[in-house]
């Protein structure tokens, strides 16, 4: 009866728990997935990104982001930043709009949600008589004014969203207006733009979609200018000095019109189709911009020639003499231009554009010679194609990893099967020597030289079978590969073919059980004691599963007989568990209880020797169990049964460091394991107890699960869409996120600011990055 009994309330182990383990997620690595709107704020040097998953993200310099999600879960269609302050409106697919602000809270900003409204119309009144459109959040930060369907703009008052009746500006209100032989009652549909006048706030510069320019005097409530197009309307833009403005439109061209006191209705100044005379797509939308040598920047998307580039997604820069289109491989979400936004200033002098794309985010430089791109910091899409597995390393020597940012920039010829390393402080892509498996068993050890990759070693396997897995050892430089059938291993140094485990394929027809029970599941690289206890050698261990473990022990000659003897593999022992669950993963506990480290490591001194004096302990760890055997006997010690106790199955487990926040006196090594149900439980080495449980991952979300990793320090990274990892973190004393500050900025009445927001980056622990404003790449 005495196994039917538990542990009593140990409230000093209760207490140290506390100080060792604590769950948070804590940021998003990757690129958005399906973004569907961009917003900017130069007063902020704050970028917002929103997805059609409902979720808006606000990137500033490196380490500093914001991250915020709608209830509802619809697309984010536009977002706003209100003019001079830490706020900003989305509005999304469903019609909806919500205001976000930036406030303290514990020493950090946090992207809350203060609002939420929904424009409703008369009873009766069909859907699209509120149908939003277009917003412009006023200079003033008192109003928003809404653009619908029906041609009304409506104005609403912020913060509590109260729809202001009596400032509503209704197509009746326009129409008596403008001239009767262009006036219909189609005229003043749709309303596509609403751009406030750069010097004088309180005139409106209205676009309606059938080629209709006013502007609207809000103080009079009168139409002061109305500017009569000819072509259906996509956007406006205004010059600086609020003297002209510029349209474009959906037959690919764009036309200049003047605004004086002395004529309202004025003739357009020009109007040019840059890709014309034949049908050109339309463009949606259009910058101009004011430099001091006089020539002033068109950039605008779209308007290419419909028979040529009809299926290109482009933006076009032209300046004077000078005309550039930007071809880019994904559609095109939005963009906007970086430029001189203090209001002293007489001109706009723009220094970079960025282009939101569908798959990734591209900066121009517009101040150099050619318009180069330049590399973002951030927001890099993981790979080009699905990821099928990840892997992270801790530890890295300083001279390797220079090595790796200094071959960052090659690309790897070897397209089919590309590997991407990457730094998990901000995941920077970069390349270096690596092995790369495929199908069918074709194993490359690519080594970097001067033009980039090329093949040095070629591994071919027969029979020819998927190569599922591949594991490289630093010393003696040998690496272990599996087929489905068999496993085997090659010697880097002495550059001969090595011998295969005398497995052959079966020809006779096998039950899908029999197969399934022979695949190699894990493979693991150890120097223990495994023939008896007095010497110890390297070996190799591996998994099945049927459950059954195979241990080898490998022959490596003398230094000075290395490059004339082969390595020699000698099956040792093998261990068959009872239950024959899959073997998920396999670890070695030297004298210490503490995991063998890395080879590497040891020689660069990033870790301490392994304990060879005292005995060795070996942790198998199946899909159902945790058994820990003696070495070199290998008799069972200890067992933890999950599958039995929990009704889960171990998918991911690693063994992870977990120092405590009080004092850097104490640490200790525990298991963080990943179960089929997305929970993360926390068990003790070497005694296998149970610490702490915590749900991290929805049992439905599948490839999140397998796409977890967790690294040495209790952190650990899962897929939450094909190009974004969700970073969080199991330890209390290694947390890495973002904590930035956004001071509220003082305005004066006249609308200048007087203090620019101040961010400071304030990560815990192993979080260190550049603070420099956002557009400063």
């Amino acid at each position: 009866m005495r196994r039917f009994l538990r542990p009593g309330h140990d409230p000093v182990r209760e207490r140290l728990k506390r100080e060792l383990f604590q769950f948070n997620k804590t940021v998003e690595h990757g690129f958005p997935h399906q973004p569907s709107a961009l917003g900017y704020s130069p007063f902020l040097h704050l970028m917002a990104i929103g997805t059609r998953s409902g979720a808006i993200k606000l990137y500033g310099a490196p380490g500093v982001e914001f991250m915020g999600l709608h209830e509802e879960n619809n697309t984010v269609m536009q977002i706003h930043f209100i003019p001079d302050q830490c706020q900003l409106v989305t509005l999304l697919d469903d019609n909806s709009l919500h205001l976000w602000s930036l406030k303290q809270h514990s020493g950090a900003s946090e992207l809350r949600e203060d609002h939420r409204f929904t424009l409703k119309g008369p009873p009766g009144s069909p859907p699209s008589a509120t149908q939003i459109t277009a917003v412009l959040p006023h200079s003033s930060r008192e109003v928003l004014y809404l653009g619908t369907e029906s041609g009304n703009i409506f104005v609403v008052e912020l913060p509590s969203f109260r729809v202001l009746d009596d400032r509503t500006i209704t197509s009746e209100t326009v129409l008596p207006w403008i001239p009767e032989d262009y006036c219909n009652r189609r005229s003043c549909e749709l309303v596509e733009a609403l751009r406030e006048h750069p010097k004088n706030p309180d005139q409106i510069l209205i676009g309606y979609s059938r080629g209709l320019i006013v502007l609207w005097d809000r103080q009079n409530n009168k139409v002061t200018h109305h500017f009569l197009g000819s072509q259906q309307l996509e956007n406006l833009y205004w010059q600086r000095d609020g003297s002209k403005f510029i349209s474009c439109h959906y037959d690919g061209s764009y036309t200049q019109w003047p605004v004086s006191s002395d004529n309202r209705q004025p003739l357009p100044l020009e109007n040019l189709m840059p890709y014309g005379p034949f049908p050109c797509k339309a463009i949606s939308k259009i910058y101009w911009q004011t430099t001091r040598n006089g020539l002033p920047y068109i950039i605008f998307q779209g308007g290419m020639p419909r028979a040529s580039y009809g299926d290109r997604h482009s933006i076009s820069v032209i300046h004077g003499s000078q005309q550039t289109a930007f071809d880019f491989t994904s559609r095109v979400i939005d963009f906007f231009i970086i430029f001189s936004s203090e209001p002293t200033a007489e001109f706009d002098d723009p220094s970079a554009m960025v282009v939101l794309a569908e798959e990734e985010l591209i900066v121009i430089d517009l101040k150099s010679a050619g318009w180069p791109a330049v590399r973002p910091p951030y927001l890099a899409s993981l790979h080009c194609s699905a990821i099928t597995c990840s892997h992270h390393v801790s530890n890295i020597p300083l001279k390797l990893w220079e090595r790796i940012i200094s071959a960052g920039s090659k690309q790897n010829v070897h397209y089919s099967n590309m590997v991407r390393y990457m730094c998990s402080h901000i995941f920077k892509k970069s390349l270096t020597a690596h092995y790369v498996g495929g199908l069918p068993d074709v194993v490359l050890l690519l080594n970097r030289v001067e033009k980039g990759f090329f093949p040095e070693h070629h591994q071919q396997c027969f029979p020819f079978l998927l190569l599922p897995f591949l594991l490289f050892h630093s010393h003696p430089y040998i690496s272990s590969l599996k087929t489905y059938e068999a496993n085997g291993k090659f010697d880097q140094d002495m550059l001969q073919e090595m011998e295969l485990a005398p497995v052959q394929r079966k020809i006779e027809a096998r039950s899908a059980e029999d197969s399934f029970t022979g695949f190699v599941r894990t493979l693991y690289f150890a120097d223990t004691f495994l023939r008896d206890s007095s010497r110890h050698c390297p070996s190799l261990w591996a998994g099945t599963n049927g459950g059954t473990v195979y241990a080898f022990c490998l022959r490596v000659p003398p230094a000075e007989r290395r490059m004339d003897e082969p390595v020699r593999a000698e099956q040792a022992k093998e261990i068959q568990l009872m239950h024959r669950a899959p073997v998920v993963s396999i670890l070695v506990l030297d004298g210490r209880n503490i995991p063998l480290p890395e080879p590497l490591e040891v020689a660069h001194d990033l870790s301490k020797s392994p304990d060879m004096q005292g005995s060795h302990q070996l942790l198998v760890v199946s899909e159902e169990q945790f058994k820990v055997f003696t070495l070199p006997k290998v008799s069972s010690k200890l067992k933890l049964k999950l599958t039995a106790l929990e009704g889960c199955r171990v998918r991911k487990v690693m063994v992870a460091n977990f120092g405590s926040c009080k004092t850097d006196d104490y640490s200790e090594n525990d298991l963080a394991v990943l179960t089929n149900l997305g929970d993360i439980q926390i068990i003790s080495l070497p005694f296998l107890k149970l610490q702490i449980r915590y749900p991290c991952i929805r049992k439905e979300d599948v490839s999140g699960i397998a796409s977890c990793v967790f690294t040495k320090y209790g952190q650990g990274f899962y897929l939450i869409s094909p190009s974004e990892f969700e970073r969080f973190s199991l330890s209390t004393k290694w947390l890495v996120e973002p904590r930035c500050v956004v001071d509220v900025p003082e305005v004066s009445s006249n609308n200048h600011m007087h203090s620019r927001s101040v961010m400071e980056n304030a990560s815990r622990k192993s979080s260190s990055c550049s603070l420099s404003p956002f557009p400063c790449w």
